[in-house]
């Protein structure tokens, strides 16, 4: 297969193959605007096998209780942000997960609204908070051409087949006033180039593309979209993405830390498998938990930070 041109800025040609080192998947990277792309890409009908239930946990809770605890409090603050940024009205929220995020912005005044891509993922948001949330690919729900005071991204664009499609569309929904918010793993970041297959937000073939801020900023403009705030300190991500990275790039089996801290419906089975290279893991944790930490102030003041989030406006 010829991969198609770039759709952030519309580079033609063959761009470099970079080995990925998973299931047989690669990413190639354009030359121009350092967008990268999982390739081959998988099909529609086999993308369901990569995203069983126990992505998700029984009842979409993923982690152990304490991590549960500090899940919701980073969602809490990350609704608190957002509302600081937009006007009260309806947002919509693109791959809400369990909606936690989704509930803090109704509590604070924002008429709260959600797409999921199946009901499995949509079932918390649903069931247990009680709302507003779609089923199926963003591209397909009816459109409300200027409804929205903020449309958000939040680690979901990286997912879509067609991101350029997807922030088309964000930009007619949104109002005259409203606002877009991304965040995606920064493959440009420190992290990205010094653990390569290693890092862990990596996470192929689920990422269909692979985003820095120059190739985000290029496939904003090109909608006619401003940047007007980018932040590359992300406490719940970004020291995660050094630990787990330098735990797969010293040997142990792939993304184990990660499985130590899910919740039992959540597990793969890694961590059960491998009981001394557990206990390893959780030896070195005192010593790389610190420089995990003080790697994520670094590469923020670098801004170079393993996430990037962006705040845009039209244009």
């Amino acid at each position: 297969m010829t991969p198609p041109d770039c759709p952030c800025c519309g580079r033609t040609g063959v761009r470099p193959a970079v080995p990925a080192g998973r299931d047989g998947f690669h990413i190639l990277r354009c030359p121009s605007c350092g967008l990268g792309r999982t390739w081959p890409p998988v099909p529609a009908a086999e993308l369901g096998r990569w995203y069983p239930l126990s992505y998700y946990g029984k009842e979409n809770v993923r982690f152990n209780r304490l991590f549960e605890l500090l899940t919701r409090f980073f969602r809490w603050r990350r609704a608190r942000r957002i509302s600081g940024q937009v006007c009260l009205g309806p947002v919509l929220d693109v791959g809400c997960g369990r909606g936690i995020m989704l509930d803090s912005l109704r509590s604070l005044g924002h008429e709260a609204h959600g797409v999921e891509l199946n009901a499995d993922a949509a079932w918390h948001a649903r069931h247990r908070l009680g709302l507003d949330v779609r089923t199926g690919g963003f591209q397909d729900l009816p459109e409300e051409a200027g409804r929205y005071q903020a449309v958000v991204f939040w680690h979901s664009l990286e997912h879509f087949p067609d991101p350029d499609g997807a922030l088309a569309r964000a930009r007619r929904i949104l109002s005259p006033t409203g606002v877009l918010l991304l965040a995606v793993p920064n493959c440009d970041s420190l992290q990205a180039r010094l653990f390569g297959r290693h890092w862990f937000h990596l996470d192929l073939p689920r990422h269909r593309f692979h985003f820095g801020p120059r190739s985000l900023e290029a496939l904003l403009t090109r909608h006619s979209f401003r940047i007007v705030r980018r932040d590359h300190f992300c406490l719940e991500q970004n020291p995660f993405g050094w630990l787990q990275s330098a735990y797969n790039a010293l040997g142990f089996p792939a993304d184990l830390l990660y499985d130590l801290l899910k919740a039992p419906s959540a597990k793969t089975g890694t961590a059960r498998a491998h009981p001394w290279a557990c206990a390893a893991v959780l030896a070195l944790l005192p010593v790389l938990l610190p420089l995990a930490l003080l790697l994520t102030l670094c590469d923020a003041a670098l801004r170079q930070g393993g996430t990037v989030e962006v705040y845009a406006v039209k244009d």
